[in-house]
């Protein structure tokens, strides 16, 4: 079981966190997942970080290990599953503002627990990428303070069959996407 945190953040204040994660002594793996061509990208610049819809991030701790990237049909991916690398890198991500629908999508900060070597000896992640990723949590929940939330849904008890049920939750949400909340956008995830 890894360790993970849920949260809205739009593209400004992911590059406050990525920019962060470079202060702690990541790189910042971008994978774009084109339909035909997908590439990984790694750099220690800032300006790798793009809002395209496609990306997705990896805070890698060139301390807790080396990334590994195959090769498929459709161009290059990062090799993070059941192997080293897996202990080497952050998954991170930003909210996407979907104007059409006016929704907000979820994002997360995640590291794993560790893996199963091809002997079957689990090995755990490295205590130097637990403490970079309590010290971006930390930061995440700066930057997307806990905030109260009141939701609503139809309810399926017998009680209130088919009446509309509010309920209160709490979620980690930048102030940008709660004013866009509070436009009318609803949240994705």
């Amino acid at each position: 079981m890894g360790k993970q945190i849920n949260y809205w953040l739009e593209f400004d204040g992911f590059l406050l966190l990525a920019q962060k994660a470079l202060d702690l002594g990541c790189t910042i793996v971008r994978e774009d997942l084109g339909e035909k061509n997908c590439t990984v990208t790694e750099s220690r610049d800032i300006g790798i970080v793009t809002g395209e819809s496609r990306t997705c991030y990896f805070f890698h701790l060139p301390e807790a290990g080396d990334i590994s990237i195959n090769k498929y049909d459709c161009g290059y991916r990062l090799n993070n599953i059941s192997n080293d690398c897996e202990n080497s890198v952050i998954e991170a991500g930003f909210s996407r503002i979907i104007t059409e629908s006016g929704e907000i999508s979820r994002a997360r900060l995640y590291l794993t627990t560790g893996y199963y070597d091809s002997g079957g000896t689990f090995v755990y992640r490295p205590d130097c990428i637990v403490k970079v990723y309590n010290s971006l949590a930390r930061y995440v929940k700066k930057l997307a303070p806990y905030t109260e939330l009141t939701g609503s849904y139809i309810s399926m008890k017998d009680e209130n069959y088919g009446q509309r049920v509010e309920y209160k939750h709490k979620e980690y949400i930048s102030p940008y996407c709660l004013k866009l909340m509070d436009e009318g956008y609803s949240l994705l995830g």
